[in-house]
């Protein structure tokens, strides 16, 4: 090897250009031509010297090695040779015999090429089954004698099938008794396949996991905010805890419920668990915050029970049936609530349905007086268009706002009897509670109208059955 005289890198002594740089490289000096080696490490002299070695082995120019040949089979019957030999077939003119060259007598079998010297191997033996069938060439001499010439006209084969030789096997061990395979299970689908992303569509799997616990948050901050809110500013400072510590027996309840709905909803939103026993608990917090102080008050008409009842199961059923869109139990439960809530309205009383009365009343009565029948009237609207939801699925009949209408519905009619009664300003300073926040809790309006369920409780019971119900339809 030699060093590029550019980029000094290994090239082979017989290089004329760099195959790095493609620089020329300077002549080998006249001395050493037959020295310099090529790429695979050879000069010329030591190829010579392989070449005389090569031939040395073969033998003497001239005389080409004899090839070993294999033993011929019998010679087929008489009368086809004799025929073939004297008698030429009819059409066919003879064969003249092949010249075959004549070895020495003396001259020894050749190794054979499968006993040669490799690489690997530095000599083997030909087999037994193979060395059987080798035989010198016809002029050699077996055994001391010459084999004597083949007859005229026939060639002599030069190889035979090789005879079929039986190897023993050696037996085959026994095989160990192996147990019998475990049966393996079934294999069970995926819980989501791309080919029920259509069908999954209409029944998701736990669709308020975070809502739930966010409404349970706010809402029962939205009851804490109530309790500290001041039930009168004038002539006196009141607030719900001064009923707590100087009430008697039963009066200290309902502010109670209060405060301890209010701070059970956000622990319980704030622990981990299954959104199906979150919302049971959600559920029975806001069913206590309304019966406990129905059962203190007393009783209500059946109008207020139906109302009450028809709307606790109404707003939970169309929360469901926005989410599973083809369930048929929220479409039940959606219609009996609707006719819980329009019972009042239809049922007649003294003789006469309600739901016409109210109707007359929007007709007869001057300026703000038609505000509120027209509230009742918007109530009796938002439940009738609650029963869209009986639309095929994916339509969802807008099921989600007519929930939240009926949820609202306390604050909007709050809103609109205030604004309708004046004077806002004195009303907030002489009952800031009652103006501002009954809404939440539930109650009644300053001149005494009902305002029904509280939206706290309400949102409570609605999202809490919801995720219950949801749990059942997965």
């Amino acid at each position: 090897m030699k060093k590029c005289a550019s980029c000094t890198k290994d090239l082979p002594d017989a290089a004329l250009h760099c195959v790095f740089c493609g620089s020329k490289q300077p002549p080998p000096p006249a001395g050493q031509h037959g020295v310099a080696k090529t790429a695979f490490g050879y000069s010329a002299a030591e190829v010579g010297e392989v070449i005389d070695q090569l031939r040395q082995q073969s033998g003497p120019a001239g005389r080409p090695a004899p090839t070993p040949t294999l033993v011929s089979p019998p010679p087929p019957p008489a009368a086809p040779r004799a025929r073939s030999a004297s008698v030429p077939a009819v059409g066919s003119q003879p064969q003249p015999a092949l010249p075959r060259p004549a070895a020495p007598p003396d001259r020894p079998v050749p190794a054979s090429a499968a006993s040669a010297a490799t690489m690997f191997v530095p000599g083997a033996q030909p087999p037994a089954a193979l060395a059987a069938t080798m035989v010198p060439p016809p002029s050699s001499p077996i055994y001391g004698r010459p084999k004597p010439p083949t007859p005229a006209g026939l060639q002599a084969p030069t190889m035979i099938a090789p005879q079929a030789v039986a190897i023993p096997m050696p037996a085959p061990a026994a095989q160990p008794q192996m147990p019998a395979p475990m049966k393996m299970p079934a294999a069970q689908p995926p819980p989501y396949l791309a080919a029920q992303t259509a069908s999954r569509a209409g029944r998701p799997v736990e669709p308020w996991i975070d809502s739930l616990r966010l409404v349970m948050l706010v809402w029962g901050a939205g009851l804490l905010v109530v309790f500290a809110t001041p039930l009168r500013l004038s002539p006196d400072l009141v607030f719900h805890w001064n009923a707590i510590l100087h009430g008697e027996g039963p009066e200290r309840l309902p502010p109670l419920m209060l405060a301890a709905v209010g701070v059970l909803s956000m622990i319980v939103a704030g622990i981990p668990m299954p959104p199906a026993a979150r919302g049971s608990l959600a559920a029975l917090l806001g069913l206590a915050g309304i019966i406990v102080p129905i059962t203190l008050v007393g009783t209500p008409s059946w109008q207020s029970l139906a109302v009450m009842a028809g709307t606790l199961v109404l707003v939970p059923a169309l929360l469901v049936r926005s989410e599973y869109r083809d369930a048929a139990l929220p479409r039940v439960l959606a219609m009996f609530g609707a006719l819980g809530v329009l019972a009042p309205a239809v049922i007649p009383q003294n003789g006469a349905i309600p739901l016409v009365g109210v109707f007359r009343s929007l007709v007869d009565q001057p300026g703000a007086d038609k505000v509120p029948p027209a509230l009742a009237l918007g109530l009796v609207v938002i439940v009738v268009m609650s029963m869209l939801a009986w639309l095929p699925g994916p339509v969802t009949g807008g099921a989600k706002l007519w929930a939240w209408l009926l949820i609202l519905w306390g604050a909007i009619t709050q809103v609109a009897l205030l604004i309708l009664a004046g004077h806002l300003i004195d009303a907030v300073r002489h009952a800031p509670n009652q103006t501002v926040v009954a809404w939440i809790a539930g109650g009644s309006s300053p001149n005494g109208s009902e305002l029904g369920l509280g939206a706290a409780y309400i949102v409570l019971v609605g999202y809490g059955l919801a995720s219950v119900l949801g749990k059942q339809l997965e």
